[in-house]
């Protein structure tokens, strides 16, 4: 009786301890696999450019002859939420304007506007995009959790692409 009840013993703490192992691997793969579902495969891809990054790749973008060794590069021009690029083959100039809801790359061409891009900060999303070319292109820049919602009106001043903001509650 004494060794039947050892036996029993050892085999339900053997249970257990399988049941505990199954349960530590199950909650760790459950981990990965939510944390692969918020970062995506490839890291995380929600992430918007900072204005910096948005004026390099703008700058390493040509879409005319490529530009000489002796130009200087393309510094912002100090307007707040602007920064100047290069200029395009029919003379206008690319920007990246920033608002508190994201960022929009607009280009000026014979007086009308283009949206080229666009990148909702975190919690935004666009909506009612208006790309151009047209003398106002615009969109909404919607907070997905309600209210906070940014409308983003660009025409052109001259050659180069302006912002105007309007909060939309």
């Amino acid at each position: 009786m004494v060794c039947m009840w050892t036996t029993l013993h050892r085999r339900w703490a053997l249970a257990g301890g399988a049941w505990l192992a199954t349960v530590a691997v199950a909650t760790a793969v459950a981990t990965g696999a939510v944390g692969s579902m918020r970062q995506g495969i490839f890291g995380t891809s929600d992430t918007p450019y900072s204005e910096a990054k948005v004026d390099a790749l703008l700058a390493g973008a040509t879409t005319g002859p490529a530009a000489s060794p002796a130009t200087p590069p393309v510094t912002p021009d100090g307007t707040p939420g602007q920064s100047a690029s290069p200029t395009t083959a029919g003379g206008g100039v690319v920007r990246a304007l920033t608002t508190s809801a994201g960022t929009i790359v607009a280009v000026c061409d014979v007086g009308l506007v283009t949206l080229r891009s666009w990148t909702p900060n975190s919690g935004f999303e666009t909506d009612h995009v208006q790309r151009g070319p047209a003398a106002v292109a615009s969109l909404r820049f919607k907070a997905r959790s309600g209210g906070g919602d940014v409308r983003a009106e660009v025409t052109c001043a001259g050659t180069e692409p302006h912002l105007t903001v309007a909060g939309d509650d």
